[in-house]
């Protein structure tokens, strides 16, 4: 149990009403190791996200508004590349009805350009990362960018903007329905 240690390794995912951090409907602060962080982190987006079902054979195949594997890709970046050196704050998952963010602290790894950005593969963790490795949760072969856009694209929704300065960012858009939808 890191957090025991590393008090900040926690996972904050937070779930607001509207489109800014006001009204704050459902948080989960996971502090368990760092894999068991990223499987719940996941199942707190699939409770708080829409879902569709898609039927074209004997079993329904169910379907997130965003791609599971952007999102997967971008929590385990989150967590494996975030700067642990900085303590005073936590990977956060937002979800807003106008989008999802995904943030960590540390912007991009030392030696990595943005131009380089999702192009080039840096660890700033290479313990952290080794250890999904050998969990199969990455690769270490710099593919989550891309993985991310592409699962944007195939699925039709708007693309992820990413952001980094001192904070490393995802966001996802999401469609609002039309106030007759709802």
């Amino acid at each position: 149990e890191p957090v025991n240690y590393l008090f900040h390794t926690i996972v904050t995912c937070v779930l607001f009403k509207g489109t800014e951090r006001h009204t704050i409907l459902d948080k989960k602060d996971f502090s368990r190791d760092i894999v068991e962080n990223v499987e719940n982190t996941m199942v707190f987006l699939q409770q708080h996200l829409k879902l569709r079902y898609e039927i074209t054979s004997l079993r329904r195949k169910e379907i997130l508004e965003i791609p599971e594997i952007a999102l997967r890709e971008a929590v385990i970046n989150a967590v494996c590349h975030r700067d642990y050196f900085e303590k005073g704050a936590n990977v956060l998952v937002a979800i807003f009805d106008d989008r999802v963010e995904i943030t960590n602290p540390g912007g991009l790894p030392k030696g990595l350009s943005s131009k380089d950005f999702g192009k080039k593969s840096i660890s700033r963790n290479p313990i952290i990362a080794s250890l999904f490795q050998r969990n199969g949760y990455i690769e270490k072969m710099g593919t989550g960018i891309s993985r991310i856009r592409t699962a944007a694209k195939e699925s039709g929704i708007q693309e992820p903007v990413f952001s980094f300065d001192t904070f490393f960012t995802v966001e996802f858009p999401r469609e609002i329905p039309d106030a007759e939808e709802k």
